[in-house]
């Protein structure tokens, strides 16, 4: 894990500063410098000990697939066409959390617990980052 930034963002918002890293190919993630904790969507403080103080990091990009169900609703006219899709929870080595959608799901099977690694894939204008299991 290498850390991306040495000091809280100033000018750019952690969003900003965080989906700019994802159209670079990077996922980052913030980390409290007072308590440690590490986290995912990105914001202005620490959601364990409301520190302002924090840094960015770069993931591995490895995690555990935690949750996942598919969707046969959908419930955003923009993704009908895509029906079934799925959506995963994932714990990131470095320890967020985050919702994402697991690439190649095998039907019928129960995937908790398995290895995952991240990919990036172009999505209404965006880079997102998915993951897909491990072997």
């Amino acid at each position: 894990m290498s850390a991306v930034a040495t000091e809280s963002q100033a000018p750019a918002a952690p969003y900003d500063t965080y989906r700019a890293g994802l159209d670079a190919g990077r996922l980052t993630f913030q980390r409290c410098r007072a308590c440690a904790s590490a986290w995912l969507p990105p914001r202005e403080e620490c959601p364990s000990c409301w520190s302002p103080e924090w840094r960015w990091e770069e993931a591995s990009g490895k995690a555990t697939v935690v949750s996942w169900v598919v969707y046969h609703t959908a419930f955003d006219k923009r993704f009908a066409d895509r029906l079934p899709y799925n959506v995963a929870l994932v714990d990131l080595d470095e320890g967020p959390r985050m919702i994402t959608n697991l690439i190649d799901l095998p039907a019928g099977q129960d995937v908790i617990g398995r290895r995952a690694t991240v990919i990036f894939e172009e999505d209404h204008g965006r880079q997102l980052p998915r993951f897909r299991l491990i072997e």
